[in-house]
């Protein structure tokens, strides 16, 4: 790893980074964000120095970086302009270089010395005032695509677990009031087993914290004694990626959701776990098996759920398809190409709500998940924990955009009528 400048090291690296294309007073520019919230700088570039980035690999140097710009553009870059370039994306610490590497061990001392994780989407995502944030998620329930007046499941006295979607509240919403909807039929709960998407690359294939969630409505806090259970179970190396909980926002809004729905003077405790990809198990088409480290950490969480006294719920934090040239399909979506992701995503729902874990998985990698169900491991994972469940899909919803299409559900699961439950 090396600084860039006039060190004589000259090999710029940029970091893994999301791009996306905006227009600006009717300009076309890239926007570059860091998906692991580093920085929350979003730095836009014109078209020019965009065709630079791909450079930017820590294998070419400047000159080779000028002579590769001559060669495209025709034009010759000035060494002094190049490095404006290079020094503005360390200022915003998008490169991989040694003044990153000091502000990320700083960001990530400081985050494991601090007692909670705050609630870092209040007053972005929804409202950091408590009064105006339970206005808005109590509008949910009462809004076009909600449950309104609808009761909940006869069967929510068995409530096992639940699939909510984690896509922002302003697009999804209403959808996650159906899923939601189902604890005003549940008895008290101790726990809540969340289950959530992590959207950057961890090491381990889950994550978890014993951090508390901070909420505008109140604290989230961790049940230490389940955790604890599971780091017997599992040892301690599941903590290596807790970093990625800073900036993760699929824990955070059932954080939010619970802490608006549970009684103000009950605790909401929770066990926070992120789950990483399950890409390599798509493509050998096979779900996580005794030997992955995915299956034996699944297999621990189940005996530590069935061990642990009192009542527990699993929610899984998972949106489902993402389709559409922002997700790199070839074409706009069409409504009849909506429709297509609607029926195969139902079809998909169908083992979950058969409480079918393996089907569930293979629904999904039969065609090498085309459709990206991001939802794929929190899903998966839920089914497993929980063992023998029925489920029922309470609702269905899309954001459709032509460039970029994102779909999910709500799905309630439920424990068989022999099962005993502890109020």
């Amino acid at each position: 790893m090396t600084a860039s400048g006039d060190d004589g090291n000259e090999y710029p690296r940029l970091r893994p980074l999301e791009a996306f294309p905006v227009t600006v007073q009717g300009r076309q520019v890239l926007c570059l964000r860091d998906p692991l919230h580093y920085t929350d700088a979003v730095v836009s570039v014109p078209p020019q120095t965009a065709a630079l980035l791909d450079l930017l690999d820590g294998k070419n140097s400047l000159l080779d970086i000028q002579e590769a710009f001559a060669h495209r553009f025709g034009v010759l870059l000035l060494r002094e302009q190049l490095l404006d370039v290079i020094r503005s994306l360390d200022d915003h610490l998008l490169l991989d270089s040694l003044r990153f590497a000091g502000h990320r061990a700083s960001m990530e001392t400081e985050f494991r010395r601090a007692p909670d994780r705050p609630a870092r989407l209040a007053g972005t995502s929804y409202p950091a005032d408590p009064e105006a944030l339970r206005t808005e998620l109590d509008g949910y329930f009462d809004a076009e695509g909600g449950p309104q007046a609808a009761p909940p499941s006869p069967q929510a006295d068995r409530l096992a677990g639940l699939i909510v979607p984690h896509i922002d509240f302003a697009r999804g919403g209403p959808c996650y009031a159906w899923g939601y909807r189902e604890l005003a039929g549940a008895l008290p709960v101790d726990r809540w087993v969340i289950l959530g998407t992590v959207h950057v690359p961890i090491a381990r294939p889950f994550a978890l914290t014993r951090k508390d969630f901070g909420t505008p409505l109140g604290p989230a806090k961790v049940d230490r004694d389940f955790v604890e259970a599971l780091h017997l179970r599992t040892g301690e190396r599941y903590l290596e990626d807790e970093f990625a909980h800073r900036g993760e926002h699929s824990i955070e809004f059932q954080c939010v959701f619970l802490r608006h729905l549970v009684p103000a003077d009950r605790p909401v405790r929770i066990v926070p776990i992120l789950c990483g990809s399950f890409h390599r198990f798509v493509e050998e088409r096979r779900p996580p098996g005794p030997g992955d480290e995915a299956g034996e950490f699944l297999d621990a969480l189940g005996d530590v759920l069935r061990a642990q006294g009192g009542r527990t719920v699993v929610i899984a934090s998972a949106d489902l398809a993402h389709v559409g040239p922002q997700f790199d399909d070839p074409r706009p979506l069409t409504p009849g190409a909506l429709r297509t992701v609607e029926a195969a995503d139902r079809e998909m729902l169908c083992s979950v709500e058969a409480g079918d874990a393996e089907g569930f998985f293979r629904a999904v990698a039969r065609d090498g998940d085309r459709r990206r169900i991001c939802g794929l491991p929190p899903v998966y994972a839920a089914l497993r924990a929980l063992g023998e469940v029925g489920g029922r899909l309470l609702r269905y919803g899309q954001w459709p955009d032509p460039s970029g299409t994102v779909s999910f559900a709500a799905l309630a699961l439920y424990a068989p009528e022999s099962a005993s439950r502890q109020p």
